[in-house]
């Protein structure tokens, strides 16, 4: 099984680096649900040095199985973020929203004006995909260590509903 992890590098900041930690715990734990080694797309982890970085991300979305967005307001404000969204939702993947961060909206802003105007309004429209969908609400063990009960049993239901 192939999950494209989708989220904003301002989430990932170091020292703590929680969302990259997260989706190991979350690889090994899907891993162990579906009884076989699975493979959760990280692009710091995933893409080789010299590689056509943004052709190997559509690629990488195309092929996957399912495709976690990690909800935030970063998320939200990074087209690039979004066109990975689009790719998914055009594509026709299966989207897992994780709740990570708290927003006032769920949607993008990008101007719709200019020569990137009806792209911009591609990526709007796709933003608004994820209030649609059910999410999985991480946003109170955000601050739990990862081996807590609380997050172990997330972590359990959350690759539950992935790997189905």
């Amino acid at each position: 099984m192939k999950i494209f992890w989708s989220y904003a590098r301002l989430d990932d900041m170091k020292p703590k680096r929680k969302i990259s930690k997260l989706r190991k715990e979350f690889e090994n734990v899907l891993s162990q649900t579906v009884g076989k080694k699975c493979e959760v797309f990280f692009d710091t982890d995933s893409l080789n040095w010299g590689v056509k970085w943004r052709e190997e991300i559509e690629r990488s979305i195309k092929q996957c199985d399912g495709f976690v967005v990690v909800v935030s307001p970063s998320y939200f404000n990074r087209r690039m973020c979004i066109y990975e969204l689009q790719i998914a939702i055009d594509a026709g993947k299966r989207i897992f929203p994780l709740y990570y961060r708290a927003c006032t909206e769920f949607k993008s802003a990008f101007k719709e004006d200019g020569e990137e105007a009806e792209i911009n309004r591609q990526l709007n429209i796709a933003a608004l995909a994820v209030a649609e969908l059910q999410m999985m609400d991480f946003r109170e063990l955000r601050n739990e260590k990862l081996d807590s009960k609380k997050v172990e049993n997330f972590l359990d239901g959350m690759a539950g509903a992935v790997g189905l």
